[in-house]
């Protein structure tokens, strides 16, 4: 009597003869490959858990440690920071610094700071605001550039500036107004210029000013950001 397992099939660990109606095994040819076995399903599913797993455990890092602040830190005092070197040699003797501790925020998504200062004593004069801001729970990416095409900025041709940041923006009017705005990874900083002038009662205020003193704030505004934003890394 035949009883071995691997004949019969069941329990054992050999192949299961085949019945007389399945059709005898076709081999391949000379030089033919043999057809790829395809992975099950559950494998498939498997690594779609592993990659699951992967991605959750990268978001609660992310979420538990915040993300990259790249080196900047929060300001205690953004005028002292400001330094403005370029600007006060075009537009002369730095005056007063304005630092209200009512325009330095403090909250574990978002610092913000404000600077005031003015150069020159003699007219025209320039009024120079510094805003900073350093998000520290998510990105401020998404919501950079429409901010600089905001309805408020209407009138104003935002230009894309290489050099300085990640992204940066540069607009400049006619009427002695400049501002540059830059995103650096995970800091926001806008550096704006404004030409001072004051007005008799009988002066033409429709006209626009001179602004010809505003001829290369550009690069001077450019340099001041760049000093700022090591300055904030330190």
């Amino acid at each position: 009597m035949i009883s071995e397992p691997e004949l019969v099939g069941g329990d054992g660990d050999g192949p299961i003869p085949g019945t007389p109606h399945d059709p005898p095994p076709v081999e391949p040819g000379p030089g033919a490959e043999r057809p790829a076995r395809r992975r099950p399903w559950w494998w498939a599913l498997g690594g779609a858990v592993v990659a699951s797993a992967l991605w959750a455990g990268g978001l609660y890092a992310y979420q538990a440690m915040g993300p990259d602040l790249g080196g900047y830190r929060t300001s205690e005092d953004l005028c002292d920071a400001a330094k403005l070197k370029a600007l006060g040699t075009a537009y002369g003797e730095r005056g007063e610094s304005e630092h209200d501790p009512d325009q330095q925020d403090r909250h574990e998504a978002l610092d913000q700071s404000r600077c005031s200062v003015t150069f020159g004593t003699a007219e025209p004069t320039f009024a120079v605001d510094v805003v900073y801001r350093l998000h520290k729970k998510t990105d401020p990416g998404p919501e950079f550039e429409p901010v600089t095409t905001a309805d408020t900025w209407e009138d104003w041709e935002h230009r894309p500036l290489t050099g300085v940041g990640e992204r940066a923006f540069f607009a400049q009017d006619d009427a002695g107004y400049a501002v540059l705005t830059v995103l650096d990874g995970q800091a926001v900083l806008s550096l704006t210029v404004s030409m001072q002038m004051e007005y008799g009662p009988e002066e033409n205020l429709e006209s626009p000013p001179d602004d010809s003193a505003m001829d290369g704030v550009k690069d001077h505004m450019v340099e001041d950001m760049k000093a700022l934003m090591a300055e904030l890394k330190r």
